[in-house]
């Protein structure tokens, strides 16, 4: 297999080193999530991800350290993606609005990129271990996800639109592990849950529960 980073940029110029690695890494990192979803995560090798993305057995280790090093940089590669299409449907808004477009943006993004969101559920899975080496990523992944649902309630209920006795952190905690579990059904066995269905009755749980005005 030929490496990609032979290839040449716009132009026909040679690539700078830089852009050179960045090929690398993205190349490795494509192939660690191809193998993670082919092997698993114990049989997924550094020298298995050199040779598949095309590069030298040693390349891997030498970029990442270790495998735990590569799975970090997997689960905050395919955090990023996510997160652009998080801030692209959610914007400016605030509370439930934000929160349901927020579902509609991630059933988007297992939609569009399957591979990557299995994978990113098996590594957090991976990293419910008391040994795992790249747990610490995986638990800032979801803190960040909470304070961000967290800061959303707190400005609506700012605005008026979600009563005020209602607990920011208690419902960011409980809408996280919605879409976590639901995730982690979806891995196992897909045809088990209708996604789409569970986000609408989702979505009208939280106007319930929540709006100002739902009486409640």
């Amino acid at each position: 297999m030929s490496s990609p980073a032979t290839a040449i940029s716009a132009g026909d110029r040679p690539l700078t080193q830089a852009e050179r690695t960045a090929i690398s890494d993205r190349a490795m990192l494509d192939a660690a999530i191809e193998l993670i979803l082919k092997t698993g995560i114990e049989k997924t090798t550094l020298a298995a991800i050199g040779e598949q993305a095309g590069y030298s057995r040693g390349l891997a280790t030498y970029r990442f350290g270790s495998k735990a090093g590569l799975f970090d940089a997997v689960c905050k590669s395919i955090s990023r993606r996510w997160l652009d299409y998080l801030r692209e449907d959610v914007g400016d808004k605030i509370g439930i609005e934000a929160m349901s477009a927020a579902l509609d943006s991630f059933f988007t993004f297992i939609s569009d990129s399957p591979d990557e969101a299995r994978v990113l559920q098996i590594l957090y899975c991976g990293a419910a271990s008391p040994e795992s080496e790249y747990r610490q990523t995986s638990v800032s992944i979801h803190q960040r996800q909470q304070d961000d649902v967290a800061e959303w309630v707190s400005a609506a209920q700012a605005a008026g639109s979600i009563r005020d006795d209602i607990e920011p952190k208690s419902v960011a905690t409980q809408y996280i592990a919605y879409i976590s579990g639901m995730t982690y059904l979806w891995v196992i066995n897909p045809d088990s849950i209708d996604f789409q269905k569970a986000n609408s009755d989702m979505k009208q749980h939280l106007q319930k529960s929540l709006a100002a005005d739902s009486g409640a």
